[in-house]
């Protein structure tokens, strides 16, 4: 195939070849020859899953049927956050959904409760890795419902393709015979052809291609472009903006990132292919461990910026960035395949009672499912992937006791009342239950440890109480590795084992901030300093009791350690800040608010003629920069 210039403008380089029976048959369905509009794909990573998709949602909308493309990594794997991306299908419209082995544990609720509310003229098109449970083919469903397994590409088809990307017939056909028909590989290797004018296959295929396609220099702005979007579970300009060196272009890095053959686009954020994410970290940073640290912090302070404005998502991205495994395991969601959280369900209570009661814990539900009853929305259920409740958890909060339970449950009364009595915080989530029986390696676990982080009714707990059998090693080994403390008047032998139970206090930023502490600990760095506690220090300036206990303090005595933190303050505005007209207005902010005395926010705003919406920007701009040059003045 010749491919023009204006082919390679107008995108048409990227022609779908090597599908011609996958699109004949689309089009039967569409045209209602087909009695099938459920239609189930599958096959192995890069074999070109998603590209045939957007082949198939061209065809919908020259068909004149309106569309709705569905990212499974966009969504929660969660019955609701499925069900509320399927809401107002219109009558005819084609629904496709790409990479649902990322949520393939909601398969069950996707078949009962979402599909089936579809109008009955709707196209559904649902695209994973694993061949489909044969649910979708049981009782009416095969009436419906169609699995089309994507194959290999053919030596033809592959000489297609990489004719497409600019090969020459004969290094095409050398691809060809060793490329084993994957589309992926085959683009990587149009790539590296055009960058070396040779391939030759090695063991690690996919490790190769992507070290020569992605030969990108060190020290250059795509090096740190490609290298962040390895580290960070996903990419977005915001993010990006934020790891670059200052005088990068993130804009322009984001749209090259987002052009590249094995990085896929998910909303606002990039994220690169499952197959080639570790391959290309190694390659990238592998033997530059400095610069892999640095990223990784950059990114880490990102997360914990967006935490501060309310986004609770970011306690899994920040879990991405942790290593040690410890810790990583009990607050992420690598199990979303397997695993999903779910509110409970009819059935549910019986199903996990008579689970736990064999295991030898009767008295222990006894004690347990009342909340099931009760209280259900106290309680989070780990499913999976036929919809089979594998565990559970449930949680208090001093603001969301259930208390009509509680009459009946000693335990969970005394966790409350040491809360109350030793935490002087009503941050405090109680982790009462939290109960994997899957036999798999804590993946249900951490599923339900996450899903009670993002639902309770503490935004960023300051505390954690996790009651624990004694011989759950594993959380053990979690708890002492966080701090926990053993609470010894929570002791207790319940159905003949001995239970105890840790306080865990994250310190003055949470949750969130703890995490971010985890990453630095990792890094070779000391503890993160937070907005909050360069903002605290500021409004503490004349206070020399509060400031001798800040963590910026050093020396001997409250006045000694108070001058310190305002010694280090004074500097750091007058070191973080440039020579320009809007530097030197976040500079003068800083210093009539704060350090001037008797300065309230009115006569600052007024002194310096700025309008409050002004002047509160200028302020919060402000805190953040000396938070982020006393981050680095102080490491």
């Amino acid at each position: 195939m010749n491919v023009t210039i204006g082919d390679r403008v107008a995108g048409r380089a990227d022609v779908l070849v090597g599908r011609a029976a996958e699109l004949a048959l689309f089009d039967r369905i569409l045209s209602g020859e087909l009695d099938r509009n459920v239609l189930l794909v599958h096959g192995a990573g890069g074999i070109g899953k998603t590209q045939l998709l957007r082949a198939w949602a061209d065809a919908a909308h020259d068909a004149g049927r309106p569309t709705r493309w569905i990212d499974a990594r966009s969504i929660e794997p969660k019955p609701a956050a499925i069900a509320a991306a399927l809401a107002d299908v219109r009558a005819g419209t084609v629904v496709l959904l790409d990479g649902f082995e990322r949520i393939a544990a909601g398969a069950r609720e996707l078949r009962d409760d979402v599909v089936p509310r579809l109008p009955g003229d709707a196209v559904v098109v649902i695209a994973g890795r694993d061949r489909p449970d044969a649910g979708w083919f049981a009782g009416g469903w095969a009436r419906v419902s169609f699995a089309l397994e994507l194959a290999a590409l053919d030596q033809a088809a592959a000489v297609e393709l990489l004719g497409a990307h600019g090969v020459p017939a004969e290094p095409a056909r050398e691809i060809g015979r060793w490329a084993a028909g994957s589309p992926l590989a085959l683009v990587l290797a149009a790539g590296a052809w055009h960058r070396h004018g040779r391939i030759t296959p090695e063991p690690r295929l996919v490790a190769t291609l992507v070290r020569l396609t992605a030969a990108v220099r060190w020290g250059t702005t795509r090096f740190d472009a490609l290298a962040a979007c390895a580290i960070a579970r996903r990419t977005t300009l915001e993010l990006l903006a934020d790891t670059l060196d200052r005088r990068a272009d993130a804009e322009s890095a984001f749209g090259w990132l987002a052009g590249l053959p094995f990085v896929d686009q998910v909303g606002d954020a990039v994220t690169l292919h499952d197959a080639v994410r570790e391959p290309m970290r190694e390659h990238l940073l592998g033997g530059r461990p400095a610069r892999e640290r640095e990223l990784r912090r950059r990114i880490a302070d990102h997360l914990y910026r967006l935490g501060t404005l309310g986004d609770r998502s970011v306690l899994t991205d920040l879990a991405h960035l942790v290593r040690k495994p410890v810790l990583r395991w009990t607050y992420c969601w690598d199990g979303s395949a397997r695993y999903h959280a779910d509110r409970i369900r009819p059935g549910d209570t019986e199903v996990l009672g008579t689970a736990l009661t064999a295991r030898g814990y009767p008295e222990w539900w006894a004690t347990s499912e009342p909340y099931h009853r009760l209280a259900p929305r106290n309680v989070v259920v780990a499913r999976d992937d036929t919809g089979t409740p594998v565990g559970y958890a449930v949680w208090l909060t001093p603001g969301s006791a259930p208390r009509s339970v509680l009459a009946g449950d000693a335990f969970g009364r005394d966790c409350l009342d040491f809360a109350a009595r030793v935490c002087a915080s009503e941050d405090v989530v109680i982790w009462r239950d939290s109960i994997d029986l899957s036999d798999d390696e804590g993946a249900a676990l951490a599923m339900l440890n996450i899903a009670v982080a993002l639902r309770a009714d503490v935004a960023n707990p300051r505390h954690a109480i996790v009651p624990l059998f004694q011989h759950n090693e594993r959380l053990h080994e979690f708890c002492l590795a966080v701090g926990g403390t053993v609470v010894p008047e929570l002791d207790r032998t319940v159905d003949g084992r001995p239970l105890c139970a840790y306080w865990i206090d994250y310190g003055p930023g949470g949750l969130r901030a703890h995490q971010l502490d985890q990453v630095y600990r990792e890094l070779g760095l000391p503890p993160a300093l937070s907005v909050g506690q360069v903002r605290a220090a500021l409004e503490s300036f004349a206070v020399a009791a509060e400031l001798a206990e800040h963590p910026l303090a050093v020396g001997i005595g409250v006045e000694q350690r108070a001058e310190s933190v305002r010694s280090t303050l004074r500097s750091g505005i007058s070191a973080a800040f440039g020579t320009s007209q809007r530097e030197e207005e976040l500079r003068a902010v800083l210093w009539q608010r704060y350090v001037e005395p008797g300065a309230t926010s009115a006569a600052t705003a007024r002194g310096l003629s700025m309008s409050k919406a002004t002047y509160f920007r200028r302020l919060t701009e402000g805190v953040r920069r000396l938070t982020e040059h006393l981050a680095h003045a102080t490491r």
